[in-house]
């Protein structure tokens, strides 16, 4: 089993999506969100690293950057 360490910045936006959010259960992972084109027409870059979701559909997705 691989360890992932959280900072307290990390943690601190890990608790304020999940409130945002409000789901039940969140995992946290290590993975890549290829680029693509945001609603307004910016483009989001790909990001390589912590990734949190919950298993619903309706929910967003956190990357946890190192900050």
């Amino acid at each position: 089993m691989s360890r992932i360490v959280l900072t307290l910045d990390q943690i601190r936006s890990l608790a304020s999506f999940a409130e945002g959010e409000g789901q039940p259960a969140y995992i946290i992972t290590e993975g890549s969100i290829p680029a693509f084109e945001a609603d307004d027409g910016s483009v989001v870059p790909e990001y390589t690293g912590l990734i949190v979701y919950s298993e619903s559909e309706q929910s967003g997705v956190l990357q946890l950057a190192d900050q």
